[in-house]
């Protein structure tokens, strides 16, 4: 039996001084902006430093028609090891398939762009699975419990204080963070 890939939800190590949560959601241009610039460059320096480890919870807003399927998708591609090119494809592409998009909910064929079509049939029958709904309403059970007021908002966890951070907030401020925590 081939073994499943570790999250790929989950970057860093469990030994790193700070826990970064964030909550996204695939058609909020504010969580593109972090996705796109500031996310990258924690993931680049501070991750790979090992200063922090880097957890993505998927936060469909209810006004985004098409956030919870897109959500659905990279959960999918995750599972046969594609989480983040699929995740930057939703991203590069959430003006095409977002609401009032010239493809308007066609998460599939924005997907299929970058992975192959036996990737995709793998993908497509990992998508009938309901456990990929259930992470979505677990990622969302711990967001409310925050209470999440909006998308994106981080959580930093270090030394057992919690400090939120809500909006796209630039990678010069959220290094001043975390080197402060």
């Amino acid at each position: 039996m081939a073994q499943q890939p570790a999250n790929p939800k989950i970057i860093g190590s469990a030994k790193a001084p700070v826990t970064m949560d964030v909550y996204s959601d695939f058609e909020c241009p504010h969580c593109k902006h972090l996705h796109d610039d500031a996310l990258k460059m924690v993931i680049a320096n501070d991750v790979a430093k090992g200063k922090v480890r880097v957890i993505i919870h998927d936060f469909p807003l209810s006004q985004h028609k098409y956030a919870r399927e897109a959500a659905r998708y990279a959960i999918a591609a995750g599972r046969i090891g594609e989480y983040q090119k699929v995740a930057d494809m939703l991203f590069a592409s959430q003006t095409e398939w977002g609401t009032g998009g010239s493809k308007q909910g066609d998460v599939d064929e924005v997907v299929a762009r970058v992975l192959t079509p036996a990737q995709m049939t793998k993908l497509r029958a990992m998508l009938k699975d309901p456990a990929i709904d259930a992470e979505i309403t677990r990622d969302m059970a711990l967001g409310a419990q925050i209470p999440l007021t909006q998308t994106p908002t981080m959580v930093f966890t270090s030394k057992g204080k919690t400090y939120p951070v809500a909006g796209a907030v630039s990678y010069d401020i959220l290094e001043k963070l975390i080197d402060s925590i």
